[in-house]
């Protein structure tokens, strides 16, 4: 066995393209195994370009990949393994959402509103046909990294047709927390189905939280993180996951997060600001990882504190290595003035 990047061997993420990917298709710069819409799932899953993918984890020769951003979930994975189908299944496409991050889109576009639409419309009536097979011998399903799955009446009729197809199927759920309730959770039959519940939050307090996050309610996201705080407890839910974006704009707040985080039994998990979605015009401003920002060393004093060691903490690789920079008067006094 090799400690080995285990998505290539276990997992699929699927666009409203049809398209296939091993992970997030930012970090593999769009390397697709093929279309569920022109082939079948045999010749994508077995197919040349998905061997041609794994065999780059073989040979150490990340060629695929963009290692500077991703963090690779590691497994003790045989290489000659073949394995029938994923026991992963990630739904990423839906880009519906109840709510306008500052770092995230933040504009509506009605033609790519309606594109999204269509595509759905043609994953809605192959649905049986191209993931009944595939879904009865999954265990997880994770739903949803584009958008807001509690704010799409498209995922929450996916969400009911996976559990019909394979009742004993898992969730692992990526939402903001605004309509993450304990009410929708037990209509929809996930409350004794879920793995982990991953919230966005980025803030502690509804101050800094509001500047992030346009339309959102941190009263009922702090309610909804507590009821799975207790879902938590009971062992009903395994990991509770709250996630911070670091920026300029909270990064003074990442200490009183990692506390909250393990008062609500959860792991804290820091990310550096990287923006994948439309464009890229607040970086200079929002991105305080970059060493140009008058802020920058601010920052990794922060880091330093040996509260990010904890076993409740998560800090991502390259905020992890970031290292203070000397800087020169001139230096001090320019960046006092951008501040």
């Amino acid at each position: 066995m090799n400690k080995i990047c285990q998505h290539p061997f276990k997992t699929i993420q699927i666009q409203n393209t049809g398209e296939v990917y091993c992970c997030c298709c930012y970090w593999t710069d769009f390397y697709s195994f093929g279309n569920i819409f022109d082939q079948s799932f045999d010749e994508i899953w077995n197919g040349e370009k998905a061997k041609e993918f794994r065999r780059q984890f073989i040979e150490n020769n990340f060629k695929y990949c963009k290692t500077d951003v991703c963090d690779p979930a590691y497994d003790d994975i045989d290489p000659k393994l073949t394995v029938a189908y994923p026991i992963r299944i990630e739904f990423s496409y839906d880009r519906h959402c109840n709510v306008r991050c500052i770092f995230c889109r933040h504009e509506k576009n009605k033609e790519e509103e309606e594109y999204n639409r269509n595509k759905e419309k043609r994953i809605e009536e192959n649905f049986d046909r191209i993931f009944t097979p595939v879904i009865q011998h999954a265990e997880l399903i994770e739903l949803n990294s584009a958008g807001e799955l509690f704010a799409s009446k498209h995922s929450i009729e996916i969400v009911k047709k996976i559990i019909n197809i394979n009742p004993q199927i898992k969730f692992r759920i990526i939402s903001n927390g605004i309509l993450f309730t304990k009410k929708i959770s037990q209509e929809l039959g996930l409350e004794d189905r879920l793995s982990s519940a991953i919230i966005s939050i980025h803030a502690s307090t509804e101050k800094t939280y509001n500047k992030l996050v346009e339309r959102g309610n941190f009263k009922a996201v702090m309610e909804n993180v507590k009821y799975l705080s207790e879902l938590k407890k009971s062992g009903k839910l395994e990991t509770l996951q709250l996630n911070f974006v670091v920026t300029s704009i909270n990064y003074k707040e990442m200490i009183d997060f990692v506390k909250f985080a393990k008062k609500m039994h959860a792991r804290a998990f820091f990310i550096n600001y990287h923006r994948q979605i439309d464009s890229d015009k607040l970086e200079t401003e929002l991105d305080i990882s970059l060493t140009s920002h008058p802020k920058y060393n601010e920052l990794v004093k922060i880091l330093s504190n040996p509260i990010f060691n904890n076993e409740y903490c998560i800090v991502n690789d390259y905020l992890k290595s970031l290292k203070p920079i000397k800087l020169s008067f001139l230096d001090k006094i320019q960046r006092l003035f951008k501040k």
